[in-house]
């Protein structure tokens, strides 16, 4: 099921708040406002020198923090997104690189995805959004994410005035359950697992969607990057280990191309997904055994739902891939942040 998006009004006040979902995930940052659905590689780049050409993409672009509650990044130029990677292929940062990165670097993709938009003067957004393990990190990551930001997209001659106000910082995985409202028994128990690109994340969610549970083990979608860059037949193709942007563009358009050439790496994909899936996936369904038996609805989200064959072998166990995976946590974003402006509802009602 595709959630249902209201169409971003562009002739709207400039002071109008924008019902905002953000997800900045460890290898895509998802952003969500009406009708309008971004999605950025988690890359990081810092400028020190002008470019030659400023960047014209849809999946991030360069931003200048003029002035704003975060004093630190007052005078800081960078590369948000996919120009982050293509200005500097082997120094660009991850935001899956640091432990901290979606906390350190969340600001800077949230904005990095506003710059993939037409220009406007004043963006007043209502933000729902998540981090990992919310509880600890939550209200850090509010903190770091709201206020009022001045900064330059793209070289505009003209700033943006970013105010950022937000409405919660939800565990990862709860707007899944918003997105999927239609699939499941409210008055039941569901199981929901979010095969991300850093880790799996268990969750388990009783009566109108409320968490009980949630535990998180390690491992990705970018380990199974990483042993298809360091497999050896990876390296005599390349003389080195693999581009893992290149690799990660490969599985996603499922046709497994080396970039612009001619070389297909389908078959170390079968090769290092079955390892894979025993080191990074085995231990969630072992996590969430417990409570299998009596959950009345199973589902998967995150890019690793979405993985070729891993589809067919979830739905064989009994877990059914979430439509458009990737997104359904964060259109649920959407939709609780769209609620709560509309006269304070909630999204069960």
């Amino acid at each position: 099921m595709k959630a249902a998006l209201q169409p971003l009004n562009r002739s709207a006040s400039r002071d109008h708040p924008l019902p905002t979902g953000y997800d900045c995930g460890n290898g895509i940052t998802k952003l969500v406002l009406g009708d309008i659905e971004i999605r950025c590689p988690s890359y990081f780049l810092s400028l020190h020198r002008d470019l030659y050409e400023v960047p014209a993409n849809h999946q991030g672009g360069l931003v200048e923090y003029l002035d704003g509650c975060r004093e630190d990044l007052i005078g800081c130029r960078w590369l948000a997104g996919f120009p982050a990677y293509q200005k500097a292929p082997t120094a660009y940062f991850r935001t899956v690189d640091d432990k901290r990165g979606k906390l350190k670097f969340g600001l800077q993709m949230l904005l990095g995805c506003l710059s993939t938009l037409p220009h406007r003067d004043r963006w007043t957004l209502f933000l729902a959004t998540s981090v990992h393990d919310a509880k600890n990190f939550g209200a850090e990551f509010s903190a770091l994410l709201a206020g009022n930001h001045t900064v330059r997209f793209n070289g505009h001659r003209q700033s943006s005035q970013v105010s950022i106000t937000i409405d919660r910082v939800f565990e990862e995985g709860v707007g899944a359950i918003v997105t999927a409202r239609s699939e499941i028994d409210l008055n039941g128990q569901t199981l929901l697992y979010d095969f991300g690109n850093g880790t799996c994340i268990v969750s388990v969610f009783g009566l109108k969607g409320a968490l009980i549970e949630r535990k998180v083990t390690p491992g990705g979608v970018e380990q199974l990057i990483d042993a298809i860059a360091s497999h050896i037949d990876m390296r005599r193709q390349q003389s080195a280990e693999g581009d893992r942007q290149i690799i990660r563009a490969g599985i996603e358009d499922k046709t497994f191309r080396y970039g612009t050439s001619s070389w297909n790496f389908r078959s170390l994909y079968q090769t290092e997904l079955v390892p894979w899936m025993q080191s990074a996936m085995a231990p969630a369904l072992k996590a969430a055994a417990p409570w299998t038996p009596t959950s009345s609805a199973i589902l998967a989200i995150g890019g690793g739902s979405e993985l070729p064959t891993v589809r067919q072998l979830l739905i064989q166990k009994g877990i059914m891939p979430v439509v458009d995976g990737a997104l359904a946590h964060v259109r649920g974003l959407y939709r609780l942040a769209q609620a709560r402006l509309q006269e304070g509802g909630t999204w069960a009602q």
